[in-house]
């Protein structure tokens, strides 16, 4: 593991002030990138969501995306497989903000899940509503996640719904469905985040002329669809095989799940905004 902090990558553990604000109150907020054949994934992105949060939270964080992909790249150069970042901004002794980052090997799923798929569950508790909590901050506070996850521990993934009984999003995902060989999501004014995947995804869909529809996705079309999958920046698509003790698919995933998983790296290493 490589970590930045005070200015500077180190290869050995730091130490932070028990008395930072992100320890002490979860006032912090992060994001998490990866790296394909040791390139950074839209980066830009993933900076101008950091700097949305920071703002929204109002911890000041000055830095211009420049200076912190050079950060970035800085710190994955030398891995020798792809990696995990996970850059995270506190409020620090609430003058000075503290930015620190940190890299691992690729937290990816098993190979095999693209394969054989995921057990998904849903949660009883219900998204913070956005009135009270904005649905595109990243924050490190994830205390009602915790709480919801309780007893579904064996699910790689629990879906939450907003608090009007829509379906939302997981704890670390997205989620499609596909019905009548159109792409469903639920749409952002669903209260989710803006994931970058998911927005890559819908581009690739839009490409290969599969048609999509952004909307309020009831429950029970979780229990009627004929595909569905998942979106995630560490791990891509994951094809979902279950969910709670609904069977999706047996032997493989369904037809425009396995498109989208075929094309999905040949689309974003097309891309140049993406790097």
């Amino acid at each position: 593991m490589r970590i930045y902090f005070n200015s500077k990558w180190h290869d050995e553990e730091v130490q932070i002030s028990v008395m930072d604000r992100g320890f002490m109150y979860g006032e912090g907020v992060y994001e998490s990138l990866r790296t394909y054949n040791g390139s950074l994934f839209a980066p830009q992105k993933h900076f101008n969501r950091f700097k949305r949060s920071s703002q929204i939270l109002g911890i000041p964080f000055k830095m211009d995306f420049e200076e912190f992909k050079s950060i970035l790249i800085d710190g994955i150069e030398g891995m020798k497989t792809d990696c995990t970042i996970r850059i995270v901004l506190t409020n620090g002794d609430g003058k000075r903000p503290v930015l620190l980052a940190y890299i691992t090997d690729l937290q990816a799923p098993p190979s095999d899940l693209y394969t054989y798929g995921v057990d998904v569950g849903i949660s009883r508790l219900r998204k913070i509503d956005e009135s009270a909590l904005p649905p595109l901050l990243k924050t490190i506070s994830h205390a009602n996640l915790m709480i919801a996850r309780q007893g579904k521990e064996n699910f790689y993934e629990i879906l939450m719904l907003n608090s009007a009984g829509f379906v939302a999003e997981g704890f670390m995902s997205n989620i499609f469905l596909v019905e009548n060989n159109t792409l469903v999501t639920p749409s952002i004014d669903t209260g989710i985040l803006d994931g970058i995947t998911r927005e890559v995804v819908i581009d690739l869909a839009k490409s290969l002329e599969i048609r999509i529809d952004e909307r309020l996705v009831n429950v029970d079309e979780l229990f009627n669809c004929s595909e569905c999958f998942l979106t995630r920046t560490s791990a891509g698509i994951i094809p979902i095989r279950k969910i709670e003790n609904r069977s999706v698919f047996q032997d493989e995933p369904g037809g425009i799940t396995q498109l989208l998983m075929e094309n999905f790296r040949p689309y974003i290493f097309q891309r140049s905004d993406l790097w």
